[in-house]
C-alpha cells in the first residue's frame, strides 16, 4: 500500500495535522499498519524569554519544527487493516489531537526542540541536582 495523506486536522491555533497511510506489507497475508501524524510548529519570538534566544533558535533549527508521531501495529491480517487503521485515528483523534490542541502545546514543543538541539535534557528538572 502506497504512502498517502487519510486525514488533515486544522486546529483553533492555526496548526494543521496531516495524517498519512504508511501501511506496507509485512509478510504472507499480514501488513504493518503505519499512520504517520505530522505538524509543522512555527517558531515564534513569543515562544522565547529573550530576543537573542528566539534568533539562535531560528539559525538553529529555522522557522519551525516539525512534531510527528508514528501510530503503528505489527502483523495485522489483511482483512483486518481497515479496522486496525480507523482504531489507530481513532485514538490519535481522542488523545494526541487534545494535546495539541492545549494553549502551552506551542511553546512548550518549540522550547524542548531547541533545548534538545543544544544538548541539554529536555525535562526541566533533569539538570539539577537534589540533595537530601
Amino acid at each position: 500500500m502506497a504512502s498517502n495523506i487519510i486525514q488533515t486536522i486544522s486546529l483553533k491555533s492555526g496548526l494543521c495535522i496531516t495524517l498519512s497511510d504508511e501501511t506496507r506489507h509485512y509478510f504472507g497475508g499480514y501488513y504493518h499498519v503505519r499512520i504517520l501524524a505530522r505538524c509543522n510548529v512555527p517558531i515564534v519570538k513569543d515562544h522565547f524569554d529573550n530576543e537573542s534566544e528566539f534568533l539562535d533558535a531560528c539559525n538553529k533549527l529555522g522557522d519551525s519544527v516539525r512534531f510527528e508521531r508514528l501510530l503503528e501495529k505489527m502483523a495485522v491480517p489483511e482483512s483486518d487493516v481497515v479496522a486496525v487503521r480507523d482504531q489507530l485515528l481513532e485514538a490519535f483523534n481522542t488523545t494526541t489531537v487534545g494535546y495539541l490542541s492545549s494553549p502551552d502545546f506551542e511553546r512548550k514543543f518549540v522550547r524542548t526542540e531547541y533545548r534538545i538541539f543544544n544538548g541539554k535534557p529536555a525535562n526541566m528538572f533533569a539538570d539539577r541536582v537534589f540533595q537530601a
